[in-house]
This record gives structure tokens, C-alpha cells and sequence, in this order.
């Protein structure tokens, strides 16, 4: 409400996925405001003025540009991935990661202590590759790359890259399995 263009037509759209909520907001940021900066101590710059002291008032708000910086203490407290801030022609997508892979849902799965650590540090860091794994657990090169391989058949992790050092894993966005209901 309080960052929307309200000369678009187009509507607040929140978008609820099995591994995120999509928030997208018609209108782009402010001038000198970009989704980098958002990340850094920032000064706030209101497009609706009104509105803002409204919901400042209201303690819905805060006046200082430390939202996003909250937003972002916050997923890290939590165990989550830091969220993302793109900007579009027309658009603002702010995406906040959930977090499908319950310990419920990982407890199912035929995980080794090595993969539960790796999986603890992919929801953080979202990215890990084969050194990473083995700095992380103590595994050797080939052990790394099995434990990984199985975790991309448990559909946890998804390869991009090449082969060698350019490769890397990825938490999937969309479960193979959905973890609700763990075969």
C-alpha cells in the first residue's frame, strides 16, 4: 500500500508457492533507490506521503528505510535465504523464501549426517558446490559428489553449471516430491 503506484492500473499481486511468497507491486523504485541498495542502509524515500504518515501513525510502519534491512534480519534469524528485490518495467517483485524442507519432510528421507548439514546450509546460502561440501563436511572429493548426486535424485538440489569447478547446486524452487506428503 504504502510503496504502490497508484497511476497503474495494474493490482498488488501475493503469489504463495510451495517454496515462496511473490509479492509483486505495481510502480518501480524511487530514483536513487535500486535492489541492490535496498540490501545497505538506505535513506526512505516515500512515493505516497500521506499514506505513509497514516501507517506511521498507525505503528504499521517505520519512517527510517530499514525495511527491507529487517526483512532481511529477519529470514537470516530464521534460517531462511536472504529475500530478492528485482525491478521491471512497471513492476516491483520482492520474493521471500519459505522453507519446504521441514525437518518432518527431511526426517522421511534417507539423508546422512553430512547431507542434513549441507541441506542447513543451501537454505541460507541457497548455492553449494562440490568444495564448498567438502570444506563443509570433512568429505572427499568423490564422497562429496555422491551425497550431492543423491540429493539431486531426492529432488533437494538441482546441478547448473558444467562439470568441474564451474558447477554448482542449487536448492530447487519446485520439490519433485511434494513434502507434504513424502512417499
Amino acid at each position: 500500500m504504502a510503496h504502490r503506484d497508484y497511476a497503474s492500473p495494474a493490482a498488488i499481486q501475493v503469489s504463495l508457492f510451495v517454496d515462496r511468497l511473490n509479492v509483486s507491486n505495481p510502480g518501480e523504485l524511487l530514483p536513487p533507490l535500486t535492489p541492490e541498495l535496498l540490501r545497505r542502509p538506505h535513506r526512505s524515500i516515500a512515493r505516497n506521503h500521506r499514506i505513509c504518515e497514516a501507517l506511521f501513525l498507525a505503528r504499521y510502519i517505520e519512517k527510517f528505510g530499514t525495511g527491507t534491512l529487517i526483512m532481511i534480519k529477519e529470514t537470516a534469524a530464521n534460517g531462511l535465504a536472504e529475500p530478492q528485490f528485482e525491478q521491471s518495467p512497471g513492476e516491483f517483485l520482492t520474493t521471500v523464501w519459505r522453507d519446504w524442507l521441514t525437518d518432518q519432510f527431511l526426517t522421511q528421507l534417507p539423508l546422512n549426517a553430512r547431507q542434513d548439514k549441507a541441506v542447513s546450509f543451501l537454505k541460507v546460502h541457497r548455492r553449494i558446490t562440490n568444495a564448498d561440501y567438502q570444506k563443509l563436511t570433512g568429505a572427499s572429493e568423490s564422497t562429496a559428489l555422491r551425497d550431492l548426486n543423491a540429493l539431486g535424485k531426492l529432488g533437494i538440489i538441482a546441478k547448473v553449471g558444467g562439470t568441474g569447478r564451474s558447477a554448482h547446486y542449487t536448492i530447487t524452487t519446485k520439490p519433485a516430491k511434494n513434502p507434504s506428503k513424502p512417499s
